[in-house]
């Protein structure tokens, strides 16, 4: 268990590393390019991830239950999953370089033509880099994982700020952006090769396995995409540009604290698989329980400040231009508080695919008839709130059904009671804090950085005190920390 803490612990700073890195990229290309340029960068990355997912087979999630399946050689899943995904980028790569010569007529945009050929390789790199990362995560390589992608990252931010600053080309920043997964991803077949992992055997059963398992989940992804898309469509036909330009600002979620949980519960798929194939789902239900109340712990302290901070977050990151996205980012942000677990995954390793696809129909349904309905009176907050309810109501389906699979009751899944006073405890010190900070008409700047520092980690520290989370996992990882790691866990002990 110890070894499972190390590995997420790993992958969790390296996602936190890496979306820091990018938080302050973000806000440099706004300001460094012009809007009609930064436009063309944005539709590339658009059309490009609305291929990849049209060409995907849902190959992440495959690939998890492929690689977390005991009973199939893992170097014979890993060369297949591959071979599969290599086929799937290639495909992606020649729909969109054929696309390409559409696009500009299409949008309107005459330079698309030539930057989406050139971002075109990235679909077959971050295809196999992906698949790569969660081979990496099985064979208990997080460590490695870590640095290698921290330091990609930084080196690939690097030469895009070249790129911009000395060659003002936004060619040379998309192609920096497509051979940065070539290079990470021969990296990490050279450590499959050097760890004797790359001897597998492509297998036909396995590849019609694939297609069997991963199609329902590719028509989930699809309907996932919805999220996405729907409301901007809506906005669009319905509203104007400005409006939308302010939804889009606000409706991101904070992308490493949204997937704390994806993180931990992969690095339990191994169990869950085994569990599952014991037919003990009780056991299943006792780490879920596990794993929601310590991913609460760190979700909900954070997500309360960003949803009661939103406004103090959005004129600091995007200037007072975007004021009124606070309000979209503050509902937007709510949905981190039933971030708490992977939803699909026990329901994708009993094999019941098509309940997952059950779910996300309903939620498109759901979705594309509130953003028409509430977009007419509330406006752009209107498609805030039809969003956020539709992801509740998709994530109580799965959770339901999950649990009714296991046979287990929800008690047993969720510890409500320690969610709870994780919640009210983190309402009550953050919301009094807010109510100091504008009583006292303290600066914005400091009263984010103020109020985030007094709150976030006393709270989770009490959560740990309080023994919501077992620290005693953890304790490898503190005794490897020089000088203050026995004392910093005798202290959270």
């Amino acid at each position: 268990m110890s070894n499972k803490a190390v590995n997420a612990l790993f992958l969790i700073f390296s996602q936190a590393v890496n979306v820091v890195i990018l938080f302050l990229f973000t806000p440099y290309l706004v300001r460094a390019l012009p809007k009609q340029v930064y436009g063309s960068y944005g539709q590339v990355l658009f059309i490009t991830e609305f291929i990849s997912i049209l060409t995907s087979i849902a190959i992440i999630q495959t690939a998890m239950v492929f690689f977390s399946d005991t009973t199939k050689k893992f170097e014979d899943s890993l060369k297949t999953v591959l071979g599969f995904t290599f086929f799937a980028g290639v495909v992606a790569l020649l729909v969109l370089i054929v696309f390409s010569f559409f696009a500009p007529d299409i949008f309107g945009n005459q330079s698309l033509g030539s930057l989406l050929r050139v971002y075109a390789f990235s679909l077959l790199g971050s295809k196999l880099n992906l698949v790569l990362n969660q081979a990496m995560i099985k064979i208990q390589r997080s460590k490695f994982l870590m640095f290698l992608s921290v330091i990609t990252n930084v080196l690939k931010l690097s030469l895009a700020i070249i790129a911009i600053q000395v060659y003002h080309s936004i060619s040379a920043l998309l192609l920096i952006y497509a051979i940065e997964p070539f290079i990470t991803g021969l990296i990490q077949i050279y450590r499959l090769q050097k760890d004797g992992y790359w001897h597998g055997k492509l297998n036909m059963d396995t590849m019609k396995e694939i297609f069997k398992v991963g199609f329902p989940l590719y028509i989930v992804d699809i309907l996932g995409s919805s999220y996405t898309y729907i409301a901007g469509f809506i906005i669009g036909i319905y509203l104007n540009e400005e409006q939308y330009a302010l939804y889009r600002n606000g409706s991101v979620e904070l992308p490493v604290i949204g997937t704390i949980y994806g993180t931990i519960s992969l690095l339990f798929m191994a169990d869950f698989s085994k569990h599952i194939l014991e037919r003990n789902y009780a056991q299943v239900a006792e780490i879920k329980n596990r794993i929601i109340t310590t991913t609460s712990v760190i979700l909900f302290p954070i997500a309360i400040f960003f949803i009661l901070f939103s406004k103090e977050f959005i004129l600091l990151y995007l200037t007072d231009k975007y004021y009124e996205s606070f309000k979209i980012f503050a509902l937007f942000s709510c949905i981190l508080l039933i971030r708490f677990q992977n939803y699909t995954d026990i329901l994708v390793l009993l094999k019941k695919s098509r309940y997952v696809l059950i779910g996300f129909v309903i939620f498109m349904i759901s979705n594309f008839g509130l953003n028409i309905l509430l977009s007419k009176y509330f406006g752009i907050l209107g498609c805030a709130i039809a969003t956020v309810f539709s992801v509740y109501l998709l994530a109580f389906i799965q959770l339901h059904i999950t649990i009714k699979q296991l046979g287990v009751k929800y008690s047993q899944y969720i510890n409500f009671k320690a969610l709870g006073f994780i919640l009210g405890i983190s309402l009550l010190l953050i919301g009094f804090c807010k109510l100091c900070m504008v009583g006292m008409h303290v600066p914005i700047l400091w009263s984010f950085i103020f109020s985030g520092v007094i709150t976030v980690p006393v709270l989770i520290v009490f959560f740990i005190k309080k023994k919501l989370v077992d620290i005693s996992y953890y304790k490898s990882i503190f005794v490897k920390v020089p000088f203050i790691g026995h004392k910093l866990f005798d202290l959270l002990s």
